[in-house]
């Protein structure tokens, strides 16, 4: 019954997303500075292609003295902006749109705006395009510098900070990276590179990605762009293609770092552990890339992101496919609320308030790490030879190491796995998750439900495509596992489980599978867990 009432209120949401609501025109910038009241109105602007864009400008209580800075607000994918601050999906529950109305009533000017084939705005959608999606977010800053009064603004412009979830997180890179204005942004549970998640080792997330297919070209009617689709039915086929790897190669912020053109702002990125479809190694990558860059970055790890569909659960079932949680616990044995710590963020980049917390420069929750370099996997173990037979529908377990104490682990994984089988024609396709097998139960407990497909000749056949002739095919089969954090009991053993098929993949034909499996994993330091009590 509660799931019940549940989606009904998700219907009710998504349908106020669309009622019909009178568009205000803005006030015309006074030349003198005024007293501003504090309201919404709805508004529209032209992108540089042509596309009108609809949004929602909420207007903050301003002395004729005071500016405030820009927050922009964006949505998730398949969703639509904030169009009111109660009687909207983002205005009642979803925690990005709580930060926005709590900027607006705290001094800020917050547009919360449909991207391109979402709600009001025109276009067809082409995934974060830096010439399209990424654009829209400068033609919008545009629009807020000749409409807007009483901005605060530096020698870039207006003074902006960006926040948004997923979908609204990827593009926040790739604009941040294209105008500084962009001061100061909140990616959250979005990804860094967007080949590697949907296509991790070249097996495609199948489920998930029928899934985006539908909220994306059904719930919004056909409004998938041609390349788009294409690049989606050759997903269909089992394998990355040149033609969709050239369509989205400069859709994420990896392609920006690598080719010099980092984010301008500093960073408070949150991903989740149990993100099936964005997982941990994202943000900590685009951490990676922003501090090199000598921006400053923070990093909060929470436990969710987003869930399987009808396979995960968030532990309210109020978001059932996505949640991030209220508060984490670092390293430092602080609590720290996430939509306050957010806040606290922006006002000290865009209003220059005094930092109010010490956040760290890694939060993790419930583990000892402070440093990114915390994450490294550093301690080489080997695999012994181990025999899988695909009729066994039972997974395969492969032992690392014992504990003999309380123990907590927190990073990426990388392991280098050679099968052997006894057909050279083909070679399987294997779903490995790292996994404890407790001393009490005997049962085995997977990672933050976690798991890495493995296929060596798809492996291959993705690094040429990614790499060209720069692959070496031989040397290059280490892959890199999704990032793991949790405790482990004294007796409990860690080690791999090993199966061959996934409820986070379409059900791949393969022939019946015989194979010796064997190698080396690196794993990140294990601590000492009462660190984290």
């Amino acid at each position: 019954m509660r799931s019940n009432v549940l989606w009904i209120w998700f219907g009710v949401f998504f349908l106020l997303q669309g009622c019909v609501h009178a568009t205000l025109r803005p006030q015309t910038v006074q030349q003198q500075p005024i007293k501003l009241k504090q309201r919404y109105f709805q508004a529209k602007t032209t992108a540089s292609d042509g596309t009108v864009l609809a949004f929602t400008v909420y207007q903050p209580h301003l002395r004729a003295d005071q500016t405030a800075p820009l927050l922009l607000h964006t949505h998730g994918f398949g969703l639509s902006r904030m169009k009111r601050p109660e009687l909207s999906l983002y205005g009642f529950l979803l925690p990005t749109g709580q930060v926005a109305k709590t900027a607006w009533k705290n001094g800020y000017w917050v547009i919360s705006y449909d991207q391109r084939g979402h709600g009001h705005s025109q276009g067809k959608i082409r995934l974060t395009d830096p010439e399209k999606e990424a654009q829209d977010v400068i033609s919008i800053m545009n629009w807020a510098e000749k409409n807007l009064s009483q901005l605060a603004q530096n020698q870039n412009g207006v003074r902006t900070g960006m926040i948004g979830e997923s979908y609204a997180g990827g593009v926040q890179y790739i604009a941040s990276a294209l105008d500084p204005r962009l001061q100061a942004i909140v990616p959250i549970t979005t990804w860094y590179d967007i080949v590697d998640s949907l296509v991790p080792n070249g097996v495609p997330k199948g489920d998930w990605l029928s899934f985006l297919n539908l909220i994306g070209d059904w719930w919004n009617w056909n409004k998938f762009d041609p390349e788009l689709k294409q690049a989606y039915q050759d997903t269909q086929q089992g394998q990355l293609k040149q033609s969709t790897y050239h369509f989205l190669k400069t859709h994420q912020a990896s392609w920006f770092c690598e080719n010099a053109q980092v984010p301008k702002a500093d960073a408070l990125i949150i991903q989740g552990f149990r993100d099936v479809l964005f997982p941990f190694n994202q943000g900590v990558k685009a951490a990676q890339c922003i501090q090199k860059a000598q921006h400053e970055v923070h990093l909060i790890g929470v436990q969710g992101g987003h869930l399987q569909p009808f396979a995960q659960h968030s532990p309210l079932g109020d978001t059932p496919f996505w949640y991030i949680g209220k508060s984490v616990t670092c390293g430092n044995q602080k609590q720290y609320k996430l939509q306050s710590t957010i806040m606290g963020w922006f006002d000290q980049k865009l209003k220059d308030q005094a930092a109010t917390n010490d956040l760290p420069e890694l939060c993790v929750d419930k583990s000892p790490v402070q440093q990114l370099k915390d994450l490294d996997a550093t301690t080489h173990y080997t695999l012994n030879k181990t025999w899988i037979e695909a009729k066994n529908s039972h997974p395969i377990f492969v032992p690392i190491q014992t504990m003999t104490e309380v123990m907590h682990i927190t990073g990426t994984p990388k392991l280098a796995l050679n099968i052997e089988t006894q057909s050279k024609d083909s070679t399987p396709t294997l779903f490995i998750s790292v996994a404890i097998k407790s001393k009490k139960t005997g049962k085995y407990v997977i990672f933050n439900d976690q798991t890495a497909a493995f296929n060596p000749s798809k492996k291959q056949a993705f690094d040429q495509v990614i790499f060209g002739s720069k692959s070496n095919q031989k040397d290059n089969q280490t892959i890199e596992l999704p990032s793991i954090n949790g405790n482990l009991n004294q007796g409990d053993t860690l080690g791999l489980l090993i199966h061959t098929e996934s409820i986070y993949y379409q059900k791949i034909k393969q022939p019946k599978i015989e194979a010796w499996i064997s190698g080396q994993i690196t794993l990140p330091k294990l601590w000492d867990a009462t660190a984290t009590k």
